[in-house]
């Protein structure tokens, strides 16, 4: 009876944490329209209750067809996601809204390329499902199989070059890690954990982070994980960034390119 008990138990909080998954999901949707008049796409997308937003957009008359990644966040009901291959780089950047109009649901907005500026209108985008498999873009990340690297690099007008952020892991201890993180998009930020303060998954789900005076200024800043990539966000004031170059902090996608 008393191994019952226990098996009841570990069934019961097993169905509770994947029910706390998929609540975390607020809204997802599949669209298929056209970039400008000529180019047929699809897109997936669904966004978490921290408004981050994952999918993929696929190019239907593509030489060799794959689904590209697609990350962002929504802000103001304004839908703001990039492009980005496996090795990080963005090809693309996209803002659009979703409206619900005599009794459909349509997507509006713009794609463009981040290197010549070329923008194009996101035509005819009429939503097919609101349900789609790419949730699983937005799967959390188990601590213990965080990725060893994690980058991204876009075009930068100001230096005519690709620029970006890599953010490297190493174990210490269990839900424990030390990092060495940079971001030089704009200027130059970077920060390490110091030796005997490694980051610490202490939470539930334990896909996260925040670090508190990561340097002398006393910058902080979160880390949440999923298992495609990693948001970095800044929690502290505007004065703790007195420590990196002007414009610079950590914030970013980082897409895991090193297990």
């Amino acid at each position: 009876m008393q191994m019952k008990k226990v098996v009841f138990f570990i069934v019961v909080c097993l169905f509770s944490m994947s029910q706390t998954a998929r609540a975390s999901i607020v809204e997802q949707y599949e669209f298929q329209g056209k970039l400008g008049d000529k180019v047929p796409i699809e897109i997936a997308f669904c966004v978490d209750n921290n408004m981050i937003a994952a999918g993929y957009i696929y190019y239907k008359n593509a030489s060799n067809p794959a689904p590209i990644m697609l990350v962002g966040s929504k802000t103001g009901g304004v839908y703001y996601l990039n492009e980005y291959l496996k090795d990080g780089t963005i090809t693309g950047y996209m803002s659009f809204r979703v409206r619900y109009e005599s009794g459909r649901t349509t997507l509006s907005g713009t794609w463009t390329n981040p290197k010549t500026g070329k923008t194009f209108n996101m035509n005819n985008m009429i939503c097919t499902s609101t349900t789609t498999s790419a949730t699983k873009y937005l799967e959390l990340e188990d601590p213990q199989h965080i990725g060893r690297k994690y980058a991204f690099q876009e075009w930068s007008d100001s230096y005519q070059s690709m620029m970006g952020g890599v953010a490297t892991f190493r174990g210490a201890g269990k839900y424990k890690v030390h990092f060495e993180i940079s971001n030089v998009t704009h200027n130059i930020a970077e920060v390490e954990s110091y030796p005997n303060r490694p980051a610490d998954f202490s939470s539930y789900p334990y896909n996260y982070f925040y670090y508190y005076n990561a340097n002398e200024c006393g910058y902080g800043f979160s880390a949440h994980f999923y298992k495609y990539f990693l948001v970095i966000k800044s929690i502290s004031g505007e004065n703790t960034l007195g420590c990196f170059g002007y414009g610079a902090s950590l914030d970013g996608v980082y897409i895991k390119v090193k297990q």
